[in-house]
């Protein structure tokens, strides 16, 4: 945990950042480790994810977006056999998400 956090205690997050999320990422750590890809750059990214929250919101976009960016090559990796209705209306495609529509419409740098 403390390779995760470095020097930025899991307290300084923002009153506004839900328990339950805080319990989810230490969850998602947890599970990182347990399969053996909780390496350096993964912890990393991690952190850096955590920390883009406390310094601006445009910092934040920036590791939402690289963090879609991420999820859609997975998805469309994994979802290149199904068809083209099935893939264009699965909840599980993140150019669905509600979040992701959102960062769409805002200027990215």
């Amino acid at each position: 945990m403390k390779q995760l956090t470095g020097f930025t205690p899991i307290a300084a997050l923002p009153e506004s950042t839900a328990k339950g999320a805080k319990q989810r990422l230490l969850e998602t750590i947890e599970w990182l480790d347990d399969e053996d890809a909780a390496g350096t750059t993964n912890l990393k990214l991690l952190t850096a994810i955590v920390e883009s929250i406390l310094w601006s919101e445009e910092s934040y976009n920036r590791f939402l977006q690289c963090g879609f960016d991420a999820a859609i090559e997975l998805f469309d990796n994994s979802s290149q056999n199904w068809g083209f209705e099935q893939v264009t209306l699965s909840p599980h495609n993140p150019r669905n998400w509600d979040r992701y529509k959102r960062l769409e419409k805002t200027p990215h740098q």
